[in-house]
């Protein structure tokens, strides 16, 4: 059947080749190339009367130069030439047209060698007649009346012989120049106008030899010849083409014939096609119908798809995705069409192996859906977060599905999160009120006992001064005696030494509880007032003493002299101090690593900063950043809460100041506080001197 298809159109393929063919040999080309080697052959003609026109004029002194004849000579030669090279591309069969178009390049050639011989000798002729006559005027008005009659003798003949140069003349001529040759009394002219005469006679029969060599050149019946030729050629070629014009005409009334006998079958056979069309229509509009209302279908389900926020994702039973609608491509960022087909695992962080397996096995039990679970999926950009996935499935003719809804619970991740820190932050602060309740109690407490030892010490110290004198009295008399077990002259210098001390420890005792009570009590609103930066410094390292001497062996201070003052809240750049320290104590390996506070001026004098600096671990770069963020820590393990650098932060700023980190993991970190410092006029003088 296939082969009976193909036949028609090999048949009118092959009529159509063969109609080609023959046109294009039918097509004379020529006919083109004869009218132009015609042509051609006529401005041969033309160009070959001009260079005879121009050799006879030059031959009878009538043209000024040779300029015009080489022109022409020239032309001639490239006629010549051009027109052998297109006859030499004339087919094997007719090259006769080729060895005529040889003969007149030849024959032109031959000419031309010729003319080039003739312009020399006319030349040289013409040169001697000037001379001759110009020598000849002189000779005959300087000469004696008898040789003025042979010299005039001689011209005549001599012209006689330029106008017609017959040998008899030659003759005589010659006579007279032998005779002037034995003249005696021969002068330079004499001999100059001999030499000429001699050379005109013997080189004029050469030039008039030469012409009518020129003359005889057969050109014209050469360009005869080539015409005759080319007229035979093309009435053959003519005859060729006429032979395939009929044939191309015979083989079109047979391609007609058969294209009519085509459309006879064809329109046959459109008549049983239209009876099988009208069937078919009827069944095309039943499933034009059907398919109307399942795209109408399709598209209200897409529209509901893609209007829902969650990810609607449908995977076949090999886990390759089949569907994806718009919440999923806003979700995770692929488009539809780079996500069909791919594996829905690539969507989740760290799947399970058999995770289809188990979703299988859950769907197994003539269950349509499985329990809402929690997983790890990724984004485009390799970002996880957090999903609720919930799976249904369906059936399309013999093939199974699986649709998966997936929620972005993100937020509600985040929002649960900032709900534990701000309970964290409560329970925190619950217990800092508790704190600082308990804290101004015990001070309370520990005051009122610690005043008493104060008083009484002081009391006790006096007695002791009073009593001393009438115990060394007896010491003198009595000789040694014990004071409490202990003799007489160790306690009679180490008794004021001891009340000292304890009254030194009650003084610290009284300070510490004051410190205690100033950093427990809530900020206040007064107005600023001015501070020494040092003195907080070592108030903050004062309350931090035992939890220095507990982490550190090895912490300093280098407190700069001549600081100015600073205006703010004392209490507060404390509590920045104290939360700073705190920070890198807890930051250290071990006792051995150290700590320190600097205190500075900056740019000239326009800033003071306090530098804490520890060895400790240090922190990672992509945490630098992140320090002085409410809720961000990385000593949540040890019960942080991020607040502490957050609070610095701010209190800082409302100070006019600010905080920045500097630090390298394994190498420590520093702690920066920059404070601005208004230089009064005083200040400013003393510091430009």
């Amino acid at each position: 059947m296939i082969a009976i298809s193909w036949r028609p159109r090999l048949i009118v393929a092959g009529l159509l080749l063969a109609l080609t063919y023959l046109w294009l040999q039918s097509a004379s080309p020529e006919l083109e190339r004869r009218n132009r080697l015609q042509t051609t052959l006529r401005i041969i003609e033309l160009r070959d009367a001009e260079l005879m026109r121009d050799i006879l004029l030059a031959r009878a002194g009538l043209l000024a130069n040779y300029d015009a004849l080489t022109q022409a000579g020239q032309e001639l030669l490239r006629l010549s030439q051009s027109l052998q090279t297109e006859l030499q591309a004339v087919e094997a069969a007719e090259q006769s047209l080729g060895n005529l178009a040889d003969q007149l390049t030849a024959t032109v050639q031959e000419r031309l060698g010729q003319i080039e011989y003739l312009k020399s000798d006319n030349a040289l002729l013409r040169n001697s007649v000037m001379s001759f006559d110009e020598i000849g005027k002189t000779l005959r008005a300087a000469a004696k009346p008898g040789d003025a009659v042979k010299l005039g003798n001689l011209w005549r003949l001599m012209f006689s012989f330029m106008d017609s140069p017959q040998p008899e003349l030659a003759v005589e001529i010659q006579q007279e120049l032998d005779r002037l040759a034995g003249l005696a009394a021969q002068s330079d002219d004499y001999r100059v106008l001999i030499a000429h005469g001699r050379l005109i006679i013997e080189v004029s029969p050469k030039v008039d030899t030469l012409l009518r060599q020129i003359i005889a050149q057969p050109i014209v019946s050469r360009v005869d010849d080539l015409q005759q030729a080319l007229r035979q050629y093309s009435g053959s070629v003519e005859q060729q083409a006429e032979a395939y014009r009929l044939a191309l005409y015979l083989v079109a009334v047979v391609l007609l014939a058969y294209l009519l006998y085509q459309f006879v079958l064809l329109r046959a056979n459109t008549l049983a096609l239209r009876k099988a069309h009208a069937n078919l229509q009827q069944e095309t509009n039943e499933r034009l119908q059907a398919e109307s209302w399942l795209r109408e279908s399709e598209a209200r389900l897409r529209a509901i798809t893609d209007s829902a926020h969650e990810a609607i994702v449908s995977v076949d039973m090999q886990g390759n995705i089949v569907s994806w609608n718009q919440g999923a491509q806003l979700m995770f960022g692929f488009p539809a069409d780079q996500v069909l087909g791919q594996p829905f695992q690539q969507l989740l962080a760290n799947p399970a192996p058999d995770f289809f397996a188990q979703i299988q096995e859950v769907q197994g039990a003539n269950r349509l859906s499985s329990p809402m679970r929690e997983l790890k999926a990724l984004r485009r950009n390799n970002s996880v977060f957090p999903v609720e996935l919930s799976l249904s499935s369906w059936t399309r003719g013999a093939e199974r599905y699986l649709t998966a809804i997936i929620r972005d619970i993100s937020v509600r991740k985040q929002l649960e999160q900032v709900a534990r820190q701000q309970e964290l932050q409560l329970i925190q602060a619950n217990k800092m009120t508790a704190l600082g309740t308990l804290v101004s109690g015990v001070a309370h407490e520990i005051n009122n006992p610690n005043q008493l030892i104060l008083f009484n010490s002081g009391l006790l110290a006096d007695i002791w001064s009073d009593a001393l004198e009438v115990l060394e009295e007896h010491y003198q008399a009595a000789g040694e005696f014990s004071l409490g077990g202990l003799p007489y002259s160790e306690m009679r210098n180490s008794a004021a030494v001891l009340i000292r001390d304890v009254r030194d420890g009650a003084k610290r005792i009284e300070r510490i509880v004051a410190e205690l009570k100033n950093y427990a009590r809530p900020p206040s609103s007064e107005a600023p007032v001015s501070f020494a930066i040092n003195e907080v410094v070592e108030r903050a390292a004062g309350l931090l003493k035992h939890l220095l001497d507990q982490k550190t062996r090895h912490f300093k201070t280098d407190l700069a002299e001549g600081l100015p003052e600073l205006r703010g809240n004392p209490q507060q750049v404390e509590q920045v101090l104290v939360n700073l320290l705190i920070n890198a104590l807890e930051a250290l390996p071990d006792p051995e690593k150290s700590v320190s506070v600097t205190t500075k001026l900056m740019n000239d004098g326009r800033q003071l900063s306090v530098e804490v600096r520890d060895e400790g671990v240090g922190i990672a770069a992509e945490h630098i950043e992140q320090l002085c963020d409410p809720f961000f820590t990385t000593k949540q393990a040890n019960g942080g809460t991020g607040l502490g650098l957050a609070i610095s932060a701010s209190l800082l700023r409302a100070q006019g100041g600010s905080l920045s980190f500097s630090s390298a993991p394994g190498q420590g970190t520093c702690a920066r506080v920059i404070f601005q410092v208004n230089l009064g006029p005083a200040m400013a003088d003393n510091h430009a001197m």
